[in-house]
């Protein structure tokens, strides 16, 4: 079994973005349980309110809310 590590912090980001950790992406229901909304991406670029992150082979790039989201690693 695999544990994941939330990642909050802007160091966290950074480090995660630096090493090229896989991010998956997580959002909140409206019964506050949160389910995978995206597996398998790196972080191209954060702010204090959003992150970029970069997914498989297509290079597609979403933005997702660091207020509506939790990003993990394995």
């Amino acid at each position: 079994m695999s544990s994941s590590k939330t990642l909050s912090s802007d160091m966290e980001l950074f480090a995660a973005a630096l090493l090229q950790r896989k991010v998956s992406v997580w959002g909140r229901t409206a019964d506050d349980s949160y389910v995978l909304l995206d597996a398998g991406g790196i972080i191209e670029k954060y702010s204090p309110d959003s992150v970029k992150i970069r997914f498989g082979p297509g290079e597609r790039r979403e933005y997702y809310l660091r207020g509506e989201c939790e990003f993990r690693i394995e």
